[in-house]
């Protein structure tokens, strides 16, 4: 009995152990991703239920700056493993011209974003006309309100990889900090997040509508 309850009180140390490993903003990402997760599923099932309700829209056409602003998403997921990439290298320049890379491109998906649904605007599609088409302005509203967050959080990073630019101790400084890589990596994830949740929902849209 004594041999049993000394290995259970090992596992349990190590499980404990394990927990403290992990750091709260992870443990915060985690719980994020997942309520988003269920917010944009719940909105993505109303949706097709009302599309097997109704008949869909006359002549609907997706707007073209929607496709664009897809594509530049794409782009920037893979620019952000370059600064993974460039942080494990110490490389400060790649560094910094990912986080550049990345935010041009988030910038370009924002603005394609907003001249798509002005294009749907001028066309008399509002957002309290055709049901489908609210679902579209709503989902598509919410998705560009996380990918707002996930800019903020790389503009921060883009900061951080200008100060250590050319600057050999800050660099020394902060390549050897884990947390500083350990930020990178959550913000990636974060991004590829974003990136796959609106490629779904821009293939939903685009054979449904």
């Amino acid at each position: 009995m004594s041999k049993n309850k000394t290995g259970n009180e090992q596992e349990v140390n190590i499980d404990s152990r394990h927990l403290e490993r992990v750091h709260p903003y992870k443990t915060f990402l985690f719980f994020s991703l997942v309520g988003s997760s269920i917010l944009f599923l719940s909105l993505v099932f109303l949706y097709v239920i009302w599309m097997t309700q109704n008949p869909p829209i006359n002549h609907f056409r997706l707007p073209k700056p929607f496709i664009i602003s897809t594509l530049a998403l794409l782009i920037s997921s893979y620019t952000v493993t370059f600064a993974q990439q460039a942080f494990r290298n110490d490389d400060s320049k790649k560094l910094l011209v990912s986080f550049t890379l990345t935010l041009a491109l988030t910038l370009l998906f924002a603005s394609m974003q907003i001249i798509g649904w002005s294009e749907l605007y001028e066309k008399g599609l509002f957002i309290n006309g055709p049901a489908g088409v609210a679902f579209l302005y709503i989902i598509s509203g919410l998705h560009f309100l996380h990918l707002g967050a996930g800019l903020l959080w790389q503009f921060y990073l883009s900061i951080r990889a200008f100060d250590v630019w050319n600057d050999p101790v800050k660099s020394l400084v902060y390549f050897s900090n884990k947390f500083e890589g350990s930020r990178i990596d959550l913000f990636a994830a974060f991004w590829h997040y974003l990136d796959i949740l609106w490629l779904c929902l821009f293939l939903i849209f685009l054979f449904t509508l």
